[in-house]
């Protein structure tokens, strides 16, 4: 038993998509951002190279808002490359994310699309195309609705709420740094208010 007082780090995440439906969608970019006990901080991100299949799934309107060009994604990695470093950043909890149902339904739908298998024991870990997500997971709309005034939860919203820039919105290392400071920020009002 814990709570986030008594944890080892929290682990913020977000991902940029080719679709919004998980059975359609490829991953384009992703970022952890870890902040430790100890005040260290780790980040990591990358943009993953999608297949041609699945971009021939993709939405013209989800590639546009990620700013995906194909050339700039040339060089990139596949998602069979990242996968391990992937599941060590999210095995551990809590995870934090803004709308973190999306961000896991659509690991979930790619990691089973790349033959992965979702455990629950980090035993299960080992050698294996195995993958294990944290817990507990925290999602910052959740926080924002019931701990902001606010009518909507996007992120776009809480940007203005918090005097935060809308600059570089839809790339996921600005998306996981806002809604970091989204997180602490209710935190910081509820503990001081």
């Amino acid at each position: 038993m814990g709570n986030l007082a008594s944890a080892k780090a929290v682990t913020f995440l977000d991902i940029e998509t080719t679709h919004l439906s998980p059975t359609k969608s490829a991953i384009l970019q992703i970022c952890f951002i870890t902040d430790w006990e100890d005040g260290r901080q780790d980040v990591w991100s990358t943009k993953i190279k999608p297949k041609t299949i699945e971009l021939s799934f993709a939405s013209e309107e989800a590639l546009k808002i990620c700013g995906f060009k194909e050339d700039e994604w040339s060089d990139a990695p596949s998602f069979n490359d990242v996968a391990p470093e992937i599941v060590k950043r999210l095995t551990w909890g809590p995870l934090v994310a803004h709308n973190i149902n999306f961000d896991l339904a659509h690991l979930r739908a790619v990691f089973n699309r790349y033959g992965w298998k979702e455990v629950d024991d980090v035993k299960q870990l080992e050698g294996n195309k195995n993958f294990k997500i944290g817990y507990p997971i925290i999602d910052t709309c959740a926080l924002s609705y019931l701990f902001l005034p606010t009518d909507r939860q996007n992120l776009q919203v809480l940007r203005e709420y918090f005097d935060m820039t809308q600059e570089g919105a839809h790339d996921a290392i600005k998306d996981t740094e806002d809604c970091r400071q989204v997180f602490y920020n209710i935190l910081n009002e509820k503990i001081s208010g």
